[in-house]
């Protein structure tokens, strides 16, 4: 065999490595529903993103992972723990995926991010130091999300929210009552004034209704409030929420009346 021969069996066993480090048997927890789709852990670990995780250990922001907790079109949720036995969530942005093509609208124009190269991949690595710096900038405000620890490349890694690898339930998966209505409409409102953001995408699906209150995630579509849509975004955000929950039987705020109030 040649060197070349050689080097291609050191650069596998040097995978397998990194990847029994990430993943260790001995360690792993798996979740309540376990793992329903072994092929998702494939699809999403190529090897810069492996190589992403194995960093993060090294840096003893997590000591390991214990599996996919969901998985969509543009990312998916893993179960880690760090060094302290806490519980982190690690979100992947699929590098393989068109999706993020479509996401250009909420890039462009925002002042936080005006230089945009060419790339699917340059397009994910922006978009996951975006989610990143806009949770950041809503932790600054007390806002009630998912707190950010950490961002590489096309992985984000943030608090869990909920226990034993499994998300608290969302607002679609739950019950609702007045009081989430007017969480939400406030969360809106303090988003928009104080830390100058607008969610973009929010909507039942993106709302974890836990013991402590309301906390929103997925904040990958937030723009500025000077961004040529955010006013666009904004009422879109408020009459989704609107509409939610009237289907729901609650009585709602005229949606122009809430927009005018958030504005004002």
């Amino acid at each position: 065999m040649s060197e070349d021969d050689f080097s291609g069996i050191e650069e596998i066993e040097d995978y397998d490595s990194k990847f029994a480090k990430i993943f260790p048997k001995q360690k792993r927890r798996k979740p309540q529903d376990g793992f329903k789709n072994n092929k998702v852990v494939n699809q999403v670990l190529d090897k810069t993103t492996m190589f992403t995780m194995y960093e993060m250990i090294n840096a003893k922001i997590i000591s390991y992972v214990n599996g996919i907790v969901k998985a969509g079109k543009e990312s998916a949720l893993f179960w880690a723990v760090d060094p302290e036995g806490k519980d982190v969530a690690l979100k992947v942005y699929l590098t393989s995926t068109s999706s993020f093509k479509k996401r250009a609208p909420y890039i462009l124009g925002d002042p936080r991010f005006s230089h945009l190269k060419k790339g699917t991949r340059n397009m994910v690595y922006l978009w996951a130091q975006k989610e990143f710096k806009n949770l950041k900038q809503c932790i600054r405000h007390e806002l009630p999300v998912a707190r950010p620890l950490h961002v590489s490349k096309n992985v984000l890694a943030m608090e869990f929210v909920g226990k034993a690898g499994v998300p608290s339930p969302t607002l679609h998966e739950t019950e609702v009552d007045e009081n989430d209505y007017s969480q939400i409409i406030d969360f809106i409102t303090k988003l928009y004034k104080k830390a100058k953001l607008v969610h973009g995408d929010l909507s039942e699906y993106n709302v974890f209704k836990t013991e402590g209150g309301l906390v929103v995630f997925d904040f990958g579509s937030a723009v500025d409030t000077i961004h040529p849509n955010a006013q666009n975004f904004l009422e879109r955000d408020v009459k989704n929420m609107s509409y939610f929950f009237a289907k729901r039987g609650l009585t709602v705020t005229n949606p122009a009346d809430v927009l005018h109030t958030i504005t004002s």
